[in-house]
Formats: C-alpha cells, structure tokens, sequence
C-alpha cells in the first residue's frame, strides 16, 4: 500500500500560492492606482520659502487689526447666473472707500482656481465686479486694499452670500 498520491494536483490548484501571490500583485496594482490619482489630481505645490511667508505674517495681522479698527463690516452677494458679485459695506465705517479694493477667492485645495478681482465703486457702500464661474468647493474670501483686510468662506453652491469680517479680536 502506497501513501503517496498518484496524481498529485497542480499548483494551480493550491489556495495557498494563489494567496502568496494575491498579496503583493494587490500591492502592485494598489500602487499603479496611487499613482494615477497622484498625476491628475495636481494639488499644487507645497512653498518653498516658509521663512519669507512667516514674515509677511506681521503684515497681515496689522492689514486685520486696521479693518477692525475702521469698524469694516460688509456683506458679500454671488450673482452667479449674472456672473457678478457685489459687495455692501455696513455704514458704519470710518473710511471712505477708494479705487484700488481686490476680492480674492482663494480655492481651499486648488490653487489653480483662484481669482484676484479689482473691484468698482457703484456707491458709497457698494463695490461690483465680473466674475468668473467658481467650481463647487469650499472658497476663501478676501476683500483688501493695501491698508486694511476683511476675510469670509463661501460654500459653493449651497451659499451665495456670506459676511465679511476683519480676521481680529481685541483682547
């Protein structure tokens, strides 16, 4: 009597090199997608120079410190089936607003979305601009002249207004 079999199985028919062999061709291809998605997403780059962004820091506390001061409030409208946006300013400010005001929506993850808009003087609370159509996300908002700045977020689509406020507390 003989214990071994006479027709032994194939390799192929073993689950256990299936399994060895799952597991790194599981890598492979986990790889191949990584990498895929890697290429089209462009994320944009990270800054190479934190040193000279950690200086402008100072800057742009002073630029917030400033609106809060001036006591600038004001609220931002998206026309976007007109492609505008307007902006009114509380009345109770204490500045008169000049010719050199910037809007910029600053995409929260894609920088190549972002726009930098001059904006024009209707009234004297009021400011216009053309706008470019936004993609859905989550957008940044800064309304500044070179003295002073309002920031806000905008959900869009959900939202099409929000408040603008100086980025400061007094302690």
């Amino acid at each position: 009597m003989t214990t071994a079999r006479e027709n032994p199985r194939s390799w192929k028919q073993e689950p256990l090199v299936w399994m060895i062999i799952a597991i790194p061709l599981t890598a492979v291809i986990m790889g191949v997608v990584m990498i895929t998605l890697a290429i089209q997403s462009d994320s944009g780059l990270v800054v190479d120079d934190y040193y000279q962004k950690g200086k402008q820091i100072n800057r742009i506390l002073a630029r917030d410190r400033a609106a809060f001061e001036l006591g600038l409030a004001a609220a931002l409208i998206l026309e976007a089936d007109k492609g505008r946006v307007i902006i009114r300013f509380d009345p109770g400010m204490k500045t008169a607003l000049d010719e050199s005001i910037e809007l910029n929506f600053i995409h929260a993850t894609k920088p190549g979305l972002d726009q930098h808009i001059q904006l024009k003087i209707i009234d004297a609370f009021t400011l216009s601009a053309k706008l470019r159509e936004l993609s859905a996300g989550r957008w940044n908002l800064f309304v500044q002249t070179a003295d002073w700045r309002l920031t806000g977020s905008l959900q869009y689509p959900q939202q099409s207004s929000v408040r603008m406020l100086p980025n400061y507390f007094e302690n």
